[in-house]
């Protein structure tokens, strides 16, 4: 998620367009919404703070590895500081007073957590935006499932993920099970331990030869020879 997020970023600078087009072709309007996703839930930023998340699960077409992710409460100085590098610079306008989460990643991505709005659903403005100018808005839906699992959703991608503490993972053989204690659902998932398959194998290169193959190739030509003599 957040190192898809991390590539898109970094890739405003060459061009936005050419992120959307990777999926334009995905039929993603029947994926469960942001909306859909926070229904009936009263989102608690207490509940996530000094924990060391990690994500078991993912709903994303692209392959990434688990890391982990931990908030602490936005302190006014925080706050400042992304306000007075910021403002004027991020459209449209932050409301700075609604900030409440910061986020740290194991990937080096971070972000001031903003409320909206709809509880459950917040502005993430990252700390890459204090270098790169024209960051897209990002919205994602957060919500905390027993036994204590937490859902980030990705509202414009429909790119969810399934958190739990550390010390508290699944047991390997339900995590697909436990992640769908969460509510998404999309044409994609998988668990943090499934395997990537590997790049088949080319056929061996008729002009890489070492020594030893030459010389065995040439004595059995000469073998053959002297079979006509």
């Amino acid at each position: 998620m957040f190192l898809t997020l991390l590539l898109m970023l970094l890739s405003v600078q060459e061009n936005s367009a050419e992120i959307d087009i990777k999926y334009r072709n995905l039929s993603i309007g029947n994926y469960t919404s942001c909306e859909q996703f926070v229904r009936n839930v009263t989102f608690d930023p207490n509940q996530l703070i000094d924990v060391d998340w990690k994500i078991f699960y993912f709903w994303n077409p692209n392959l990434e590895e688990s890391y982990n992710i931990k908030f602490s409460l936005a302190t006014q100085v925080l706050v400042d500081r992304f306000r007075v590098e910021l403002e004027g610079e991020i459209k449209p306008p932050v409301n700075w007073s609604n900030a409440v989460l910061f986020m740290e990643t194991s990937i080096d991505f971070s972000a001031l957590i903003v409320s909206t709005n709809t509880s459950g659903i917040f502005r993430l403005i990252p700390s890459l935006a204090f270098e790169y100018s024209g960051a897209p808005q990002l919205y994602f839906a957060l919500k905390v499932v027993e036994p204590g699992y937490l859902g980030i959703l990705n509202c414009k991608y429909k790119l969810c993920y399934a958190l739990a503490p550390v010390d508290k993972m699944p047991h390997h053989e339900h995590l697909e099970e436990e992640a769908q204690k969460l509510g998404f659902w999309s044409d994609f998932g998988r668990t943090h331990i499934a395997m990537v398959p590997p790049f088949p194998s080319l056929p061996p290169d008729p002009y890489d030869m070492d020594d030893d193959d030459e010389d065995e190739n040439l004595e059995m030509v000469h073998h053959d020879d002297m079979q006509f003599l």
